[in-house]
């Protein structure tokens, strides 16, 4: 007779379990590909749109810093959320927002209700965000493979949304690119509600969340110092403050970079084109992240490629309007963003337990959303004052200077960091 192994008992359960394992990581993939599409379509279109009201570029820095306006205050608050009830249904509720807030951007043209939509907005795809990556960690654990093929499906969505957004804005009115934004937010919550449970962690029968009190949403200080206490932990110190730098260069990207490309005569379909190849970019580097850390330590390859990556998009002025010559540095920038994110994720999920996953990734939103609130002003204010090239001067010198001054530190105060 023939052997029929799935008629042991169980097997089936042992298939089913399985099959909702993989579910979890297809659709895990599937929320950061549309979370991450959707804030780069709001990222591409805010400054573009700023600038078909007529605003200048101090109210488009404010507008764009707007966005991390909550997060810089909040995001420890929102991971500390996921932590206690569960990341799914956090992520569940800002699937819904995503979706509607996106809608009334087409009806607004005043400053004010930009600016606080812009606000509000900018909070929930913090979230959804900080959660998507919350959910990876815990998917994928020490799985470099399954961190690597997240980032990767997430800057697929980013390579595809600039050519989108540019077509929309040239060929649409404005109105069909928030559309557009909302309803990648609705696609966001059908992909979080598509995840099972139980391969999270979070059935009830495989553990206990709080219960939902007024008390246990309400942000605490006791979970501020917790989450705080962390930077005593020297590698996930290292992440925040590379991580802040790191974002910035995504900041410049999503302001005024595209000015200085608009200035350049370009219409959006083109920007688009040249932001999309920098993600295009990103993409190949997230997959080539885990070849990289098995020739150079983690630490050095993330510092080094976050270096890479902020001095060539803060010299953009030195290429001038030569289209070949910044679409190949804005490929190489791309590709060690790229690199650099996987090999974030792995430095701090191995720095912190499990069950603060969330609330350490919150921690280092928080760092990447004050700078992002700051820069984009600082920008603004430098661009009114002594032109848009000086901008990327001053700020990436600044920039620079930070990295060095932290792979200093390591040399001589944390060597061990660059040997674990």
């Amino acid at each position: 007779m023939g052997i029929r192994p799935l008629n042991r008992p169980g097997a089936s359960a042992l298939v089913a379990k399985t099959g909702q394992r993989k579910q979890a990581e297809y659709f895990t993939y599937a929320a950061g590909l549309l979370t991450d599409s959707q804030s780069e379509l709001v990222s591409f279109i805010i400054p573009l749109y700023g600038v078909m009201l007529g605003f200048g570029p101090l109210e488009i820095g404010i507008l764009v810093s707007a966005k991390a306006i909550l997060p810089s205050i909040f995001a420890i608050h929102g991971g500390v959320l996921m932590d206690r009830f569960g990341t799914r249904l956090v992520l569940i509720f800002m699937g819904v927002a995503c979706a509607l807030i996106p809608l009334f951007f087409a009806i607004s043209s005043w400053f004010p209700v930009l600016l606080f939509l812009q606000t509000v907005l900018g909070m929930v795809l913090s979230l959804t965000w900080m959660g998507a990556q919350a959910l990876v960690v815990y998917i994928g654990k020490d799985n470099p493979a399954i961190m690597g093929r997240f980032a990767f499906f997430a800057r697929i969505g980013v390579m595809i949304a600039p050519l989108a957004a540019g077509a929309l804005l040239d060929f649409a009115p404005p109105w069909v690119s928030f559309a557009v934004i909302g309803f990648m937010g609705m696609a966001f919550w059908v992909a979080v509600y598509a995840l099972p449970p139980a391969e999270l962690g979070e059935a009830n029968d495989d553990c206990e969340r709080a219960t939902f009190r007024i008390a246990n949403i309400l942000p605490r200080l006791s979970d501020y110092i917790g989450a705080v206490g962390l930077l005593a932990i020297p590698a996930v110190a290292f992440v925040v403050i590379v991580s802040s730098v790191r974002l910035s260069t995504g900041t410049l990207q999503s302001s005024f970079y595209l000015l200085y490309l608009e200035n350049m005569g370009l219409q959006a379909t083109v920007i688009g084109i040249f932001v999309s190849i920098t993600q295009m970019m990103a993409a190949v580097g997230t997959l080539l992240a885990a070849h990289l850390t098995r020739l150079v330590h983690p630490v050095w390859a993330f510092l080094g490629l976050v270096f890479t990556s902020v001095f060539l998009i803060y010299s953009t002025p030195i290429y001038g309007d030569i289209l070949l010559l910044l679409a190949a540095v804005i490929a190489v920038r791309g590709c060690a963003q790229g690199a650099s994110q996987p090999i974030m994720y792995g430095i701090l999920s191995r720095a912190v337990g499990p069950d603060i996953q969330a609330t350490a990734i919150g921690l280092r939103s928080t760092g990447n959303r004050v700078m992002a609130l700051i820069l984009p002003v600082l920008m603004g204010a430098i661009a009114e004052i002594w032109g848009l090239n000086a901008t990327f001067y001053v700020t990436g010198g600044m920039l620079l200077m930070i990295l060095v001054l932290l792979g200093i530190w390591i040399t001589v105060h944390q060597p061990d960091l660059a040997k674990q």
